[in-house]
């Protein structure tokens, strides 16, 4: 009887309202399932940018090696330059043909070759340098020619100090003839003969020397230089003033046979 009136009923609705709506497809079923990728193709966790603080890492300095080696290079430059220029030394050189003696303030002389040259320690204050030539000696034992000495005082602070021995001290012009015996007798010799300071040698030249030192004579325009032999006859150079040209003063005179009257 119920189900004569539920049939009843669903006919009336339909009249009423007509058919129901008719699907064209039925609904897919659908299924979820966990997502599972392959771990090859997963995505990379990428994260941004991160201010790093400044207290987490200390900065490291570099060496401090450069600095230290320039002092040490400007100390070592420092003295250097002090031992060059701040204390005194005495270059003194010997432009003469014959050894001198060299005094140094209270110092024992020091005898310094001809052509040559030698530094000495100064020591503070003023300094009195003082030098003299070696005189040659004769046969017997006279020392040949004039004295010729110099001195200066040194008033210089520091650094090196040149001077020197020459043949121009004091203003005075000197010479040294240098003998050749080219006869056959013995030869005596006088410097400026017939001037005013004229000075025997008081030597004898032996037949066949060469260029015999006989010390240093003061030098004029006309000096002259006599030879002498054992007969009395002689033989002179004149004027020899512009012959003397070389540093140390000297100058080469030959005498021969043919030469004394």
């Amino acid at each position: 009887m119920r189900r004569a009136m539920t049939t009843i009923l669903q006919d009336m609705q339909q009249l009423a309202y007509g058919p129901p709506p008719v699907e064209e497809h039925a609904p897919r079923r659908t299924h979820h399932y966990p997502c599972t990728l392959n771990p090859r193709f997963r995505r990379a966790h990428v994260t941004g940018p991160t201010t790093e603080s400044p207290v987490t890492r200390p900065r490291r300095h570099p060496p401090r090696i450069a600095p230290a080696l320039a002092v040490v290079i400007l100390i070592v430059g420092s003295l250097v330059a002090w031992y060059f220029t701040g204390r005194r030394r005495l270059v003194f050189s010997n432009e003469l043909a014959a050894p001198i003696w060299l005094a140094v303030a209270q110092r024992a002389p020091v005898s310094l070759a001809p052509g040559t040259a030698q530094t000495l320690e100064l020591p503070s204050g003023s300094v009195v340098v003082q030098w003299n030539l070696a005189r040659p000696l004769s046969a017997n034992q006279r020392p040949m020619g004039e004295e010729l000495r110099g001195s200066a005082v040194i008033r210089e602070k520091r650094g090196s100090i040149r001077r020197s021995a020459t043949i121009r001290e004091s203003g005075t012009a000197y010479f040294a003839p240098l003998i050749t015996n080219a006869s056959q007798e013995l030869l005596r010799i006088t410097t400026n003969a017939g001037l005013e300071g004229g000075v025997d040698c008081g030597c004898a030249i032996r037949p066949g020397a060469s260029r015999v030192f006989i010390g240093y004579y003061r030098l004029y325009q006309n000096s002259t230089v006599r030879a002498r032999d054992s007969t009395g006859r002689t033989a002179t150079f004149r004027d020899l003033g512009p012959r003397v040209t070389a540093a140390d003063g000297t100058v080469g005179l030959r005498f021969e046979a043919k030469d004394f009257r």
